[in-house]
C-alpha cells in the first residue's frame, strides 16, 4: 500500500484540481439521481389524489433532472478519465527514461517481451487506477452516503431492514476480491513471457523460416499460451462467482420492502409513492454496489501493476562513478590495463584474468585471439557496459571507474560485433540524431557506392535489425555510427570480419588518418599489423603481447594464425 500511494503523490498530485471538481460533479450527480425518486412519489401521490397539476409538476422536474444528470455525469468522467491518460503519458515517459539510463547488468534480467508487457499492459491498469478506478470508488462512496441518507428521511425501518442483505452481500463480495490480487500478478507474469516469446520468434522469424523450425517455436509457445489462458479462466471464475451475489441481495430486498412495506402503506405510515420511492433507491444503490466488485478487482490489479512498474522504475540506475567523478578526457587518451580480471554475475569462472598492457595516447591497440577468449568483454570493460575491479583499467592515469560515465561513453565510442541497425532509413540509423556530414561519412566507411546502388540511396528502409543489407554493409554503417560524433577514443569490436581484404584495407587507412586512441578486435591479422601494441588471449587470459613483426617471427597462435591467413590471401 505505501508504493500504492508513493505513486499517488508522484503521478496523481499534480492533478488534485481535476479529481476535485470531478468529486464535485458526482456528488451533483448522484444528489440528482437521488431526488428524482422523491418527485416520483410525490407525483405517484399526486396522481393517487386526482391532482393533475402536481402530476405535471412532478413529471417536469423528474425530466429536468434527467437531462441535467446526463450533462453532469459527461462531465465528471471527463475530470477522472483526463487525468488518467495524462498519467499514463506520464508513466510511459518515465519507464522508458529509466530503461534508457540502466546499466546492461541491469536489463540482462528483464527480457524484451518483459518490458514490452509493463510498458502497455501494466501502464493501461495504472491508467485505470487513476483514471475509471478512481471514478468507481468516489461514485460508490457518494452514492451510498446520499442515498441512505435518504432512506432514512423515508423510513428508518425500512433503511435497516434492506441493509442488512446489502452488508451480507457485500462482505461475500470483498472476501472474493482479495483473490484478484495473486491471480492479476499471474496474468502478467503469464502474458510478459508469453510476449518474451513471440517478440522473440518475430525477431528471429527468418532463421526459423530457414532452418524450417516453425514446429519448435510452436512447441515452445503452446505451455505459455496455456499458462496465460488459465490464469484467465482463473479470473473469470471468480467474477462468475461473485456476479450475482448483491444482484441477489437486491432481489431479496424487493421482497423485503414488499414484505414489511406494504402493510406500511397500507396502514397510512407511509405513501405510495414514498414505498416506490424506496424501492427505486435501492435499485440505484444496488448498480454502484454490484460495480464495486470490477472497481475493486481493478483496483488490486492496478496495485500488482504498481510493484511490476516500480521493479523497474524503482531502483536508481547503477553509478559506480559518483560521488564527484572525474572529467572523461578531452584529447586522445593513454591506455593502461593493469591485471585486467572480470567475472560475469552468476558465472563460475573469469571472463578475463591478468591483462596487462600498456597503450600510448593516440595510439592503437590490437586483440587477437579465439572465438570465447574474452575480446569483447575487454572492450566492454573499457566502454564501462560491465564495470571491471577498481585500478585495473587507467584512462591518462584516471582510474576508469571514477570517469563522468556519461561524459565518457560521449568520449569512448564502441562498435559491437552485432550492431544493432533500426528499422528506420540508413541516414537515421548513421546519425542518430547528431548533426554530421553523412555524405563524408558515407565516404569514409566506404558505404558511398553501395548507398547509390539502393532504391532510395541513404532514405532507404533497412528492414528488421537491418534484414535488407549484406553484413558487410550492415557492419560499415555501424562503424559510419561511430564515426558520426565527436570522440577520443574508437572501440571497434570484429567489425571488419565481413568485408572484403581491399575494403578493409581501404578502412584501416581511414581510421589511421583519426587523432584518436583506437582499440581494434579482430580476428583478420591483416587489420591489427599496423597496431603499436597487440594482446593475444586465449581463454580469457593473456598469452602473448608484442607489435605484430614480434608476434609474427615467435611461436605461438598469432603466429599460426598468419601463416595460415598468408597463404589464403596468396592463394
Amino acid at each position: 500500500m505505501n508504493l500504492l500511494l508513493q505513486f499517488g503523490r508522484r503521478y496523481g498530485r499534480p492533478f488534485v484540481h481535476w479529481y476535485l471538481v470531478g468529486a464535485l460533479l458526482i456528488a451533483a450527480t448522484n444528489l440528482l439521481s437521488v431526488t428524482i425518486p422523491l418527485y416520483l412519489a410525490a407525483g405517484i401521490d399526486a396522481l393517487a389524489a386526482g391532482d393533475q397539476a402536481g402530476v405535471s409538476a412532478a413529471a417536469g422536474w423528474v425530466a429536468a433532472m434527467g437531462l441535467a444528470v446526463i450533462g453532469v455525469r459527461w462531465g465528471s468522467r471527463l475530470a477522472f478519465f483526463t487525468p488518467g491518460r495524462l498519467v499514463e503519458a506520464r508513466v510511459k515517459h518515465d519507464l522508458f527514461d529509466t530503461i534508457l539510463a540502466q546499466q546492461p547488468s541491469f536489463l540482462a534480467r528483464f527480457p524484451a517481451g518483459d518490458l514490452m508487457s509493463r510498458m502497455s499492459s501494466d501502464v493501461q491498469m495504472v491508467r485505470l487506477l487513476f483514471g475509471f478506478t478512481l471514478l468507481g470508488i468516489t461514485n460508490t462512496t457518494v452514492a451510498v452516503a446520499l442515498t441512505a441518507t435518504q432512506m432514512l428521511r423515508l423510513s428508518p425501518f425500512l433503511a435497516a431492514t434492506v441493509t442488512v442483505p446489502l452488508l451480507v452481500g457485500f462482505a461475500i463480495t470483498l472476501m472474493f476480491v482479495g483473490r484478484f490480487r495473486a491471480i492479476t500478478t499471474r496474468i502478467q507474469e503469464a502474458n510478459a513471457a508469453l510476449s518474451d516469446h513471440v517478440l522473440s520468434t518475430y525477431q528471429g522469424i527468418a532463421t526459423v523460416q530457414a532452418f524450417g523450425a516453425e514446429q519448435a517455436l510452436s512447441a515452445g509457445f503452446a505451455p505459455l499460451n496455456e499458462e496465460a489462458l488459465q490464469a484467465l479462466l482463473q479470473r473469470t471464475r471468480v467474477r462468475v462467482g461473485i456476479g450475482p451475489v448483491l444482484s441477489v441481495a437486491s432481489s431479496i430486498n424487493v421482497f423485503l420492502l414488499l414484505w414489511f412495506g406494504g402493510p406500511l402503506a397500507m396502514e397510512g405510515t407511509i405513501t405510495v409513492g414514498e414505498l416506490v420511492a424506496f424501492m427505486t433507491l435501492v435499485a440505484y444503490l444496488t448498480g454502484p454496489l454490484r460495480g464495486l466488485t470490477f472497481i475493486l478487482s481493478l483496483f488490486n490489479q492496478g496495485r500488482a501493476a504498481t510493484e511490476r512498474l516500480d521493479a523497474v522504475m524503482g531502483p536508481l540506475p547503477l553509478r559506480p562513478d559518483q560521488p564527484d567523478p572525474a572529467p572523461a578526457p578531452d584529447a586522445p587518451p593513454a591506455l593502461r590495463l593493469t591485471g585486467l580480471h572480470y567475472r560475469y554475475p552468476d558465472a563460475e569462472q573469469d571472463a578475463l584474468s591478468g591483462i596487462d598492457v600498456e597503450v600510448p595516447a593516440g595510439g592503437t591497440l590490437g586483440v587477437f585471439g579465439p572465438t570465447g577468449s574474452g575480446k569483447s568483454t575487454l572492450v566492454r570493460c573499457l566502454a564501462r557496459l560491465a564495470d571491471p575491479p577498481p585500478g585495473t583499467i587507467l584512462i591518462d592515469g584516471i582510474d576508469v571507474r571514477r570517469l563522468d560515465l556519461p561524459r565518457w561513453r560521449d568520449a569512448a565510442v564502441l562498435v559491437p560485433q552485432r550492431a544493432f541497425l533500426f528499422s528506420e532509413s540508413v541516414h537515421d540509423n548513421i546519425l542518430l540524431g547528431h548533426d554530421a556530414d553523412l555524405d563524408a561519412l558515407l565516404q569514409r566507411s566506404q558505404l558511398a557506392t553501395d548507398m547509390a546502388a539502393l532504391p532510395q540511396g541513404v532514405r532507404s528502409q533497412v528492414g528488421e535489425a537491418g534484414l535488407t543489407l549484406s553484413g558487410g554493409q550492415r557492419q560499415r554503417v555501424a562503424l559510419a555510427r561511430g564515426l558520426a560524433r565527436d570522440h577520443q577514443v574508437l572501440m571497434l569490436d570484429d567489425v571488419l570480419s565481413a568485408v572484403d581484404h581491399s575494403t578493409e584495407a581501404q578502412l584501416i587507412e581511414e581510421l589511421r588518418r583519426g587523432a584518436r586512441t583506437t582499440v581494434i578486435v579482430a580476428n583478420r591479422i591483416s587489420a591489427l599489423r599496423h597496431a603499436d601494441v597487440i594482446v593475444v588471449l586465449d581463454g580469457g587470459k593473456q598469452v602473448d603481447r608484442g607489435t605484430h613483426a614480434e608476434l609474427a617471427a615467435r611461436p605461438g597462435s598469432y603466429a599460426d594464425a598468419w601463416a595460415r591467413q598468408s597463404d589464403a590471401e596468396v592463394a
